[in-house]
C-alpha cells in the first residue's frame, strides 16, 4: 500500500488532505513543519510527500534543500496557495516532483498522486 507523509502546519489543511487519502485508500503520516517531516523520514519510508510552502521553524523551500542533501529518492508534491510562476519554478528548480495550487482540487491531487506512484 502508499504511504504519504503529509506536511502541513495547518490542522485545517493537513484534515482535508488526510481524509482525500483514507477515502481513496493510502495510508498516511503527518508533520507540521520541515523538521518534523525530517525526523519521520529518519523512521519512516513514505512513497511520497506532500508539502506546504509556509510553515514556522522550517519551511517547505528549506526541507527541498535539506531534503536533497539527504539523498531520499521520494516524490514531493508542494501544495501551496502561493501562485506565483517564479515560486513554482523555485520548487521544481529544488526538485519537486508536482505542483498544486491550494485549495486542492481531490481529482487533481489524485491524479498526480497516482502518477508518481504507479
Amino acid at each position: 500500500m502508499v504511504k504519504i507523509l503529509v506536511t502541513d502546519d495547518s490542522v485545517f489543511q493537513r484534515n482535508i488532505i488526510t481524509e482525500i487519502l483514507s477515502e481513496s485508500g493510502y495510508e498516511y503520516s503527518e508533520a507540521k513543519n520541515g523538521l518534523e517531516a525530517l525526523d519521520i523520514l529518519k523512521s519512516e519510508k513514505p512513497d511520497l510527500i506532500l508539502l506546504d510552502l509556509l510553515m514556522p521553524e522550517m519551511d517547505g523551500f528549506h526541507f527541498l534543500e535539506e531534503f536533497n542533501k539527504s539523498g531520499y529518492n521520494i516524490p514531493v508534491i508542494v501544495l501551496t496557495s502561493d501562485i506565483q510562476n517564479t515560486t513554482k519554478k523555485r520548487c521544481m528548480e529544488l526538485g519537486a516532483a508536482g505542483f498544486l495550487n491550494k485549495p486542492v482540487e481531490k481529482e487533481e491531487l489524485l491524479l498526480l498522486i497516482k502518477g508518481l506512484t504507479g
